[in-house]
């Protein structure tokens, strides 16, 4: 096994595209997760609206959501166990053959006009489950795959590759879907994954982080390095309020399209592309400026402003408006996330690195405790009020958690470590 150590590479440190510029395997993980999520943010409009055709329930749009969202709080605290302990391209190839397995089957029955609403949650909570082991390899991988001096950079353009389908897929989901049928929707869907596979199998072998020792052993160590560390409690803490009480929105686009702002397939998938063009700008931001993701207090900020966005939306009167809040919602969510992610790579070591993000996605498992009974609110009372109601709750929840941990304040970057990064052959 040939082995080539990550140290510092040459070449100029400036610059939104630096870590694609200087680290080639960094650039196949960039190009996976672009097709990756190309399907996904395709998959989160077109399962939203076929849920939404097969039933006309709000509600089962919100169950959909909850079983695609339920396995990060099942699967993610165990996955990073894995993470840590097998061959980190190998634990990221077979999660995505199981999602476009998933995909490649729901396109099958589509086809044969045989898909019931209860196949479609299962399908649902199997991709959930496969993405769950996706977020967590990926994130863990970054920092083996860039110099510690280009860590920041990588995770904003990590980011941006998460975010930059948000334009495309959402908009060329919702044309297909008047050109080609759901069927043909999902069918482009499931090539983006299958694309992803075979770039992910391209990538280099990751020697394990983490030694011997029992499973469970394994598993209680990263829970008690979360604990322990209060930066890294205080991060979990704020990560949570919005995968609980913002981000459920998303799943509830469709509604907003259809109901409130009198919109079909198309217009739906045009406000998720101005969401995720905001989230490509916020991304670049970050990219750009190393020191919006190194501190505390532009995630404070950000976070802050992400739920005042996302407010403003839910009272839209007219779409182009719903659009611009959206547009602002992308931007102020994505340099919350990549800040977190940065803080969050700079405070542990690459041997618990995977078992710490598992518990920065058990934050992410919150969404469809949060959609859930959003979705009854929304079919009682219409998806405004319940958007409203959670949104004004999260800011007043980063409030008190901003004045819990002083940390959180500060300006300066969290307190750096040295560490070398595993070998890659």
């Amino acid at each position: 096994m040939v082995e080539e150590s990550l140290e510092r590479r040459p070449g100029g440190r400036s610059g939104a595209l630096y870590s694609l510029r200087v680290y080639p395997a960094f650039r196949l993980l960039f190009g996976t997760t672009l097709a990756t999520n190309a399907a996904f943010w395709m998959w989160s409009l077109l399962s939203g609206w076929l849920a939404l055709v097969l039933t006309d329930s709000p509600f089962f749009v919100g169950l959909t959501g909850f079983l695609n969202g339920i396995p990060m709080l099942l699967v993610s605290l165990p996955a990073g166990v894995v993470i840590d302990r097998i061959d980190r391209r190998l634990v990221l190839l077979a999660a995505q053959v199981v999602v476009a397995a998933v995909t490649v089957l729901l396109v099958t029955l589509l086809w044969l006009g045989r898909l019931q609403p209860w196949e479609l949650l299962v399908a649902a909570f199997l991709s959930g489950a496969g993405m769950a082991f996706v977020f967590g390899t990926r994130s863990a991988l970054v920092a083996n795959l860039v110099g510690r001096e280009a860590l920041a950079n990588a995770v904003a353009l990590t980011s941006m590759a998460q975010n930059a389908p948000r334009i495309v897929g959402p908009a060329l989901a919702g044309p297909l879907v008047g050109a080609i049928g759901l069927t043909g929707a999902f069918a482009v869907c499931a090539l983006f994954q299958l694309l992803s596979v075979a770039i992910t199998a391209r990538l280099p072998r990751i020697r394990p982080a983490a030694g011997g020792g029992s499973f469970w052993r394994a598993f209680l160590e990263g829970l008690e390095t979360v604990w322990r560390r209060e930066q890294l409690l205080a991060l979990m803490a704020l990560a949570a309020l919005p995968t609980l009480l913002i981000f459920p929105y998303m799943n509830f686009l469709p509604v907003f399209a259809r109901d409130e702002l009198g919109l079909g397939a198309t217009g739906l998938g045009v406000l998720m592309a101005l969401n995720g063009l905001g989230a490509v700008l916020g991304s670049v931001v970050v990219a750009a400026r190393r020191h919006y993701g190194e501190s505390p207090r532009v995630l404070v900020v950000s976070v802050s402003l992400f739920a005042a966005a996302v407010f403003a939306f839910a009272h839209a009167p007219v779409a182009w408006l719903s659009g611009l809040f959206l547009l602002v919602a992308g931007v102020t969510g994505a340099m919350y996330m990549a800040a977190t992610n940065t803080l969050l790579q700079l405070a542990v070591e690459d041997t618990v690195r995977g078992r710490v993000f598992s518990v920065y996605l058990l934050t992410w498992g919150l969404l469809p405790i949060g959609t859930l009974p959003a979705g009854a609110v929304a079919d009682a009372w219409g998806a405004p009020l319940a958007v409203s109601v959670l949104t004004v709750l999260a800011m007043l929840a980063i409030g008190l958690v901003t004045l819990r941990f002083p940390v959180l304040r500060q300006t300066t970057l969290w307190p750096e470590r040295s560490r070398t990064a595993p070998r890659i052959g």
